[in-house]
This record gives C-alpha cells, sequence and structure tokens, in this order.
C-alpha cells in the first residue's frame, strides 16, 4: 500500500487544483496538489514537503479532513 497526501490550498475564496499531465497515469484528470509518503516522514512533513517541490512555497498544515483508502484496478 502506498500513502499519499493532499493539500486544499485556499486564498482569496479559491482553491487551487491541478490537471494531471497527459502522460501520466489516469491523464488529465483533475487533483489535489500532494504526493507520496516516504517511508521514514510524518504525513504533515510528507505535505509540507511535497507542495514546496511542486509550488516552491512553504505551507502551515491545518487539521485533516479525512483518511480515505482506494485501490486501483
Amino acid at each position: 500500500m502506498i500513502t499519499v497526501t493532499a493539500a486544499i490550498l485556499v486564498k482569496d475564496a479559491k482553491i487551487l487544483i491541478a490537471q494531471r499531465r497527459s502522460s501520466a497515469r489516469l491523464p488529465n484528470k483533475w487533483e489535489f496538489p500532494g504526493g507520496k509518503q516516504h517511508s521514514d516522514e510524518e504525513l504533515v512533513s510528507c505535505l509540507q514537503r511535497e507542495i514546496n517541490e511542486e509550488l516552491g512555497v512553504e505551507i502551515e498544515v491545518g487539521s485533516p479532513l479525512g483518511v480515505y483508502q482506494h485501490a486501483y484496478t
């Protein structure tokens, strides 16, 4: 099982969402920014690292909105 995190970033009543690359798994679908957790990191640290890598910004992580399991076919 792979653990991933995602952020819902809100500013000025706007929510950031990104479109996946056409060459990626599930091409052109929409997603919240985030990524895979490394085996040695906490979920909060994972989310902060992923957002910094993808967007070049530092974030403060709030309360989790939920935990979900999904199996890709």
